[in-house]
């Protein structure tokens, strides 16, 4: 893809990206809906267990995905289809241990079966990833989301007496029927596991490591505070994710032309546009803020949001500049650069707990700030621009003495030729 057939697709990822932000809204509505029909119709008990349920499976599902979610946007065809089936083959895994599970303990086996089962579809999801299309990833797991609610919830209103063992187990149902599906489409291919070990340690830390820097202050603040202040901190924390996570999609929507680019932002988002969308991003929470100081919520609440708001642009301008670094193969780079933010943010938290949620929103943004100015420089610093330009001059050299791009494909980490 030429760098002017990459600067004219830009108004198509846009509306890729403004389908997929409906179809996450409109997942998110329906797990809403899901979590007041768990609490009206059983107790604020059993939400407690199925939330204990799902965090386990936070803990297991995605530092065990993440190798494979970065792989398949950049790695030849043959290996990402060769992944795609021991990624399959590992979240059949997880849902038959969960299963196993079932009559002994309900936080096991309902964390690892839903692991694995997440695992399962993504590895049918993960065309629709591969080829920047995050509007059909969505639309699956918005469809998937609004069939498991639909069962549980029949149960929920219709049965007598309902249980949250039967619900969990209705709301599962779906991941049967998408365990079948998934193999048809993963088993046509030999399983290999996502790269090295030093790669899937590396990509399972990352996980692990953004997990502690974007939850671990969370926790510290209720040991310092309590939980009226960790409350609102968490509130805007998740208003800021649900926003800023149209700048993972924007950033998705290019996997297809910045892996043939070799990672070249030249095949990638102009900044115009990343900066746009970071700032309509933040002045969305901003606005929700304002509203808020306006009401009759708490006035800190409202102060929160306002000052997240910051963090909301940021963070959605981070969220595409990763997707250009894990295409560049740049792993431990970005590892080290979530990792050590934790510790600072952590130690700023602390110094401005006596300021409630206001301070641990300003340290958050003060780190994030910290965290961007790295990836900004990883991305368009100095060095960053020469090594894209070396890129493009082997590049011309390799077609000046080939005269055509090499049959079969690019060539893939272990120097084995990819498929076209």
């Amino acid at each position: 893809m030429t760098e002017e057939a990459a600067a004219q697709q830009q108004p198509r990822n846009i509306a890729k990206t403004l389908l997929a932000v409906a179809w996450i809204y409109g997942g998110r509505g329906v797990g809403l809906l899901w979590t007041f029909a768990l609490i009206s119709k059983l107790s604020i008990s059993d939400y407690g267990l199925y939330g204990m349920g799902f965090a386990l499976m936070s803990l297991v599902g995605p530092p065990l995905d993440n190798p494979y979610q970065v792989r398949s946007a950049r790695e030849t065809e043959r290996r990402f289809l060769a992944e795609r089936s021991s990624r399959f083959l590992v979240g059949l895994f997880l849902m038959g241990v969960g299963a196993l599970l079932i009559p002994v303990h309900y936080i096991l086996w309902f964390g690892l079966f839903v692991a694995g089962g997440e695992i399962v579809f993504k590895s049918l999801q993960s065309q629709a990833h591969r080829d920047g299309d995050p509007q059909h990833v969505w639309r699956m797991d918005t469809i998937r989301q609004i069939t498991s609610v639909s069962i549980a919830c029949g149960y929920l209103f219709l049965a007598e007496g309902p249980t949250l063992h039967v619900a969990s187990l209705l709301y599962c149902a779906p991941y049967l029927v998408i365990a079948v599906l998934a193999g048809f489409t993963a088993l046509r291919h030999r399983p290999r596991l996502p790269g090295p070990a030093k790669t899937v340690l590396i990509l399972i830390g990352e996980t692990l490591g953004l997990a502690a820097y974007l939850q671990g202050d969370v926790l510290l603040l209720g040991w310092l505070t309590n939980a009226e202040t960790v409350g609102y901190y968490q509130l805007s924390i998740t208003v800021v994710i649900a926003i800023a996570t149209i700048g993972q999609s924007f950033g998705v929507s290019f996997h297809e032309s910045l892996r043939e680019g070799g990672g070249d932002m030249a095949h990638g988002p102009q900044v115009r546009s990343i900066l746009v969308l970071g700032a309509a991003s933040a002045l969305v929470v901003f606005v929700i803020g304002a509203g808020l100081l306006i009401s009759p919520a708490p006035t800190e609440l409202a102060v929160t949001m306002m000052v997240m708001s910051l963090f909301c642009g940021m963070r959605s301008i981070s969220s595409i500049l990763q997707v250009v670094l894990y295409i560049q193969h740049r792993d431990f780079f970005r590892l080290m650069a979530n990792v050590s933010m934790v510790l600072p943010k952590l130690a700023l938290v602390a110094l401005l707990a006596s300021f409630g949620s206001v301070g641990a929103a300003v340290a958050t943004v003060v780190i994030d700030a910290i965290l961007l100015g790295i990836y900004w420089n990883a991305v368009y610093g100095r060095a960053a621009v020469q090594r894209q330009r070396q890129l493009r001059h082997d590049a011309g050299n390799a077609s000046d003495a080939t005269g055509s791009e090499t049959p079969g494909g690019p060539t893939d980490r272990d120097g084995q030729k990819g498929q076209a």
